[in-house]
């Protein structure tokens, strides 16, 4: 699994994981159920992280920055970093 979503908000990920689903791919969450037990655990544990397979990391991608950017978004807004 890889990630390729990261945000302290559990409807955003929730919302971020039906995108991908709608397109296709197998996302889960990570880190999910403790941050809805205590949200303040969610910084604790580097937020929700939404992952997908390996060989799908790169079409998830594309479909995140497509929908931001045309949403008007920033098209990076919640990608992990290489420190994430």
């Amino acid at each position: 699994m890889k990630i390729v979503f990261l945000t302290a908000n559990w409807m955003e990920a929730q919302l971020v994981v039906g995108l991908l689903e709608g397109s296709g791919l197998k996302p889960c969450h990570l880190d999910a159920e403790l941050s809805r037990m205590n949200a303040f655990y969610t910084s604790a544990v580097g937020n929700i992280k939404v992952a997908v397979p390996e060989h799908q990391f790169e079409d998830a991608m594309t479909i995140l920055q497509d929908y931001r950017g045309r949403q008007g978004l920033d098209p990076n807004y919640g990608s992990p970093s290489a420190f994430g």
